[in-house]
């Protein structure tokens, strides 16, 4: 699968699915991830086994939806919508998120969305 497109669909179904294995399968070994704003989750972050496991745990809940993707070579760009909840409130946002892609996995993950409806 080497289709940025492909890529960030089969991205957000592992994410959906809450399944760790197959998120960190589709990174890169020196992948990174960015968020927009202050505060501690601000900025960028390598991937991690920790990271994932403690995103779960604050949301156990939380489903993606794309609402529209475009790529260019190995960027794509995408509209996402999420709802679910968040330390046991009801929670939702919406997302203009980044990925570039590279050998067929996500090297990058950038997220733009309100932070603070996150509480940061």
């Amino acid at each position: 699968m080497s289709d940025p497109k492909s890529v960030a669909r089969a991205f957000y179904d592992a994410m959906n699915a809450r399944d760790v294995e197959a998120i960190l399968a589709l990174y890169t070994e020196d992948a990174r991830t960015w968020v927009l704003g202050e505060g501690p989750f601000a900025g960028w972050h390598p991937v991690s086994r920790a990271a994932l496991e403690g995103f779960f745990g604050i949301f156990p809940e939380l489903r993606f939806e794309i609402r529209s993707m475009i790529s260019e070579g190995d960027v794509v760009a995408m509209e996402v919508e999420s709802a679910g909840r968040m330390n046991d409130r009801p929670y939702a946002n919406r997302y203009h998120n980044r990925l570039l892609v590279r050998d067929g996995r996500v090297a990058e993950l950038k997220e733009y969305f309100d932070t603070a409806r996150a509480g940061g």
